[in-house]
Formats: structure tokens, C-alpha cells, sequence
């Protein structure tokens, strides 16, 4: 499970449940896990982003991710509900 996109669902279902400080350190840490050339890691790392920087495309960017990949997205939004 990706934490960078379960942050990411987790703020665009509420966005008053992930601080700025949160969002940032999402961003920044995704970023660094795109160095690593992982299937699914830029789009994660723009969903970050799109997260810190008002939500522009996070939805986008969260599908994208599940496209890319081929992970369960009823996984992540079950996980969210606990």
C-alpha cells in the first residue's frame, strides 16, 4: 500500500484531516521515491504534490496511480474507513 497516495485519498475526503505541514512532507518524500524508478511513483509523487498545492488534479493523480500500477483502490478506501 502506497502511503503517499492513502495520505492523498485521506485529504481529498477531508480536507481538515491532513495539516500543510502533512502535505508537505508527503510531497517532498514522494518525490525522493521517485528516484528509486518504482511503477507507480511519479504518478504518486504528483498526486502529493496536487494535494500541497491547492488539490489541482490530485483526483487525477490518485486514478492515475491505480491505472499504473493495478492496485486495489477498494483496499485503499477500506483502509481509509478505519
Amino acid at each position: 500500500m502506497n502511503k503517499h497516495i492513502l495520505l492523498v485519498m485521506r485529504w481529498l475526503k477531508d480536507k481538515d484531516s491532513v495539516s500543510q505541514e502533512e502535505l508537505e512532507k508527503n510531497r517532498r518524500e514522494a518525490y525522493a521515491a521517485t528516484d528509486a524508478n518504482l511503477v507507480g511513483a511519479w504518478a504518486a509523487a504528483y498526486a502529493a504534490a496536487s494535494a500541497y498545492h491547492v488539490g489541482n488534479d490530485a483526483n487525477y493523480w490518485v486514478n492515475r496511480y491505480f491505472e499504473e500500477t493495478g492496485e486495489d483502490k477498494n483496499k485503499y478506501l477500506k483502509e481509509l474507513e478505519k
